[in-house]
């Protein structure tokens, strides 16, 4: 799918309110390893933590060539000083944007939740989940696996990386609206949430006739729970002041007011 027929595609999503279709078909076949019920996120061993700090190493090095490649400002960084296990959150408008925000948090470990069906076999796949991909399975036995292993990373004073927006939208500039799991990850371990949006400035024109954008990440302040409120009224209040976050964001980069087509 060309970038053209991608920006259509949202136009199109965005009319219908559609807002965490899939612009681009997920991949799907014997590319993808399927999350199984007792799948291991907390998996150790001497050669794993060597693959992990190899892999770890090998995108923070690509990370520096794709940071300039797409002229990338980080906006608010001291946001992140003294803070340790952590929800990011992020709207997700590009494949190498997690590449982003790992160069943005500099040495601190960051875990990023991915869909199934970014699961991929072979020695990419590995490289990917030895990086800290932490894939989503579909069955309630994988998501416990799962919910465990946030929280030992977060006890670990990690950072967890959540794209709450659902899906992947090609430099869509608009906030979207937000699903709850991250900020109920956030409530339920008693650890801020602190949000992250992408904006863009355009540079230049492409031969297919769309606009060359440059990236800015906006890291704002650490949203925190309160500890004795009710877990599902925290998670929206977390989900609604983030969203607040991503749309005064995207106001004041873009001079106008969130409004959808």
């Amino acid at each position: 799918m060309t970038r053209a027929e991608k920006i259509r595609q949202e136009i199109e999503h965005e009319r219908a309110r559609d807002f965490s279709a899939h612009v681009t078909p997920p991949c799907t076949g014997k590319s993808v390893l399927p999350v199984s019920d007792d799948y291991d996120y907390l998996k150790g061993g001497f050669f794993r933590r060597l693959l992990s700090c190899f892999s770890v190493g090998v995108f923070r090095f690509v990370g520096l060539f794709i940071g300039r490649y797409c002229r990338l400002k980080i906006v608010g960084k001291k946001n992140l000083r003294g803070v340790r296990g952590a929800i990011l959150t992020s709207n997700h408008v590009n494949d190498i944007d997690c590449v982003l925000i790992r160069r943005a948090v500099g040495r601190r470990k960051l875990k990023i939740t991915v869909a199934e069906f970014n699961n991929r076999r072979g020695a990419f796949g590995a490289l990917l989940r030895a990086a800290g991909t932490l894939p989503i399975g579909k069955t309630l036995p994988a998501m416990r696996h799962l919910n465990r292993a946030i929280t030992e990373y977060l006890k670990r004073d990690q950072f967890v990386l959540f794209y709450p927006e659902g899906s992947l939208w090609w430099c869509y500039e608009k906030p979207r609206p937000l699903i709850e799991g991250a900020f109920l990850a956030a409530a339920k371990n008693g650890v801020p949430v602190i949000p992250t949006f992408f904006t863009f400035r355009t540079y230049g024109v492409r031969r297919d006739g769309t606009p060359k954008k440059a990236f800015t990440l906006h890291i704002g302040q650490p949203i925190c729970p309160e500890p004795d409120a009710p877990l599902r009224e925290e998670a929206k209040r977390l989900a609604s002041l983030t969203w607040a976050f991503n749309a005064k964001t995207y106001e004041e980069a873009y001079g106008r007011p969130v409004e959808y087509e």
